[in-house]
């Protein structure tokens, strides 16, 4: 590695530091000396990248080495912080090995590896790519609070909801790079009341429910109508509901279906259907949102098989909806369309005859370069590499119980491979299509890690280098 200055994380110190009554408990890796500096020569000799409060700092100027997190010395040294961005005696980020993978790259049809064995029935693992709803342009979905007479929803779920259903909008925007929109009806000053209990909207193939009193087809077409009066369904292809969290509880209520017909005042419509967030299966989580649920499940309509690479972490939205990320995989926007050439370099292992450099931006961000590489390792095998940092659907969070670093990730697919997923079955990675490259739950890669003969390591903050072995 030709690099000067290579400042991967911080220190590894874990410690209480007390003042007075006061206890600061620090994170995992994190320095507790403290100290007032004159200039930025004096800190950097003890702190030769700068220091900021937070590990997910956002810098003003130039891209720069990872800063210590001490928030006392920064706190000491505010003077130093001349930018006031929270980083004081902030270090530049000098790269002395330049990108050479231009000459290297592949047509991205190369990288659409072709399925052809344990083809799903739902959503495809490669190409060509299969969904039951659309996932580029104007996307029609109704999102409806519905209550019943024994599980009534409480508040208006204008007041409560309209977040959520701005939040699906701006996510879609941003990771679909603008080449879907999520179109959402939603007009519900108060819950629309189901015309029977709650026990009536069940589904046996769904999680928990044991019986069903009606079809799940009745069950959806009923609180379709009975949102009519004040739903405009006209193109409407996905309904997400919303129930009260006693009706799942309690009574199992949930709503699922694939394209099902059904009739509205505005003419019969073609759509989707799903309802229910946890609550039939061990109790609805403390402070779930719905707004991630809602695209969690909307996407499996659209194409993304999800869980994975590796099912619980949280890297994804698709993974773990309430985890610190809401991004989806490179791989699976690739299968939607929405990551092409801007987002893409696509390179065949068999090309890769010396070190290749790849400086990248991340898939939480965006920015002029590259968000994915994909190797061809033959016919159905590929390697895909990611790079992860704070931004604006994502939380940098190691401590979080998904948890989720910055730096550089990388994961291996199969599309002849079945998709597999048991939670509860440890060797649930080495079964399924897809799973990350290390740690299962702890993937940023640190030390360099293999796969079939690719070599990953990193080379700078930003940028990885490539290495083959025959």
């Amino acid at each position: 590695m030709n690099k000067t200055k290579l400042a991967i994380g911080i220190a590894t110190t874990s410690a209480l530091v007390a003042v007075g009554f006061v206890v600061i408990s620090q994170l995992p890796g994190l320095t507790s000396a403290s100290g007032k500096y004159d200039s930025c020569e004096q800190l950097n000799a003890d702190f030769a990248t700068g220091v900021t409060a937070a590990l997910d700092y956002v810098n003003t100027g130039e891209e720069i080495e990872n800063p210590v997190v001490n928030v006392l010395v920064l706190q000491e040294n505010l003077s130093l912080d001349e930018d006031r961005d929270g980083i004081a005696c902030e270090v530049i980020y000098v790269q002395e090995d330049s990108d050479n993978w231009e000459t290297l790259s592949q047509p991205l049809e190369i990288c659409q590896l072709q399925e052809t064995e344990n083809i799903a029935w739902e959503s495809s693992k490669g190409f060509p790519v299969k969904r039951d709803n659309s996932a580029l342009g104007n996307v029609r979905i109704a999102v409806i609070p519905v209550d019943f007479k024994n599980a009534p929803g409480e508040g208006s779920p204008n007041d409560l909801f309209s977040d959520d259903i701005q939040l699906m909008k701006d996510w879609a925007q941003h990771f679909s790079r603008g080449k879907m929109s999520y179109d959402i009806e939603f007009n519900a000053p108060n819950w629309i009341r189901a015309p029977k209990g709650a026990e009536w909207y069940t589904c046996n193939q769904c999680k928990g429910a044991k019986k069903e009193l009606q079809s799940k087809e009745e069950a959806a077409q009923e609180m379709v109508a009975a949102a009519d009066e004040l739903y405009d369904f006209t193109g409407v292809e996905m309904v997400y509901f919303i129930f009260p969290a006693k009706a799942e509880e309690v009574h199992g209520t949930t709503a699922y279906g694939f394209n099902q017909p059904m009739v509205t005042d505005e003419g019969p419509i073609t759509a989707s259907v799903y309802g229910e967030m946890g609550g039939v299966v061990g109790g609805r989580p403390d402070q779930v949102s719905v707004w991630d649920h809602a695209i969690h499940e909307l996407l499996h309509f659209q194409g993304f098989p999800g869980h994975g690479p590796s099912n619980w972490t949280g890297h994804f939205v698709t993974v773990d909806q309430w985890g610190p990320s809401k991004a989806v995989t490179s791989w699976e926007a690739f299968k939607a369309g929405w990551f092409a050439e801007e987002e893409i370099i696509c390179l065949e292992r068999t090309s890769i005859e010396q070190e290749v450099f790849i400086t990248m931006d991340s898939i939480d961000t965006f920015g002029p370069r590259k968000e994915s590489v994909m190797i061809r390792l033959n016919e159905e095998e590929m390697i895909v590499i990611e790079r992860r940092e704070a931004g604006p659907f994502t939380k940098i969070c190691p401590e979080c119980y998904s948890a989720i670093e910055a730096g550089f990730t990388a994961y291996q697919i199969n599309v002849n491979k079945p998709q597999y997923r048991d939670d509860s079955d440890p060797n649930s990675d080495d079964k399924n299509y897809w799973s990350f490259l290390g740690s299962r739950t702890d993937p940023t890669i640190t030390d360099p890690v293999s796969f079939k003969g690719v070599t990953i390591s990193l080379a700078g903050k930003n940028q990885i280098k490539l290495t083959v072995s025959n």
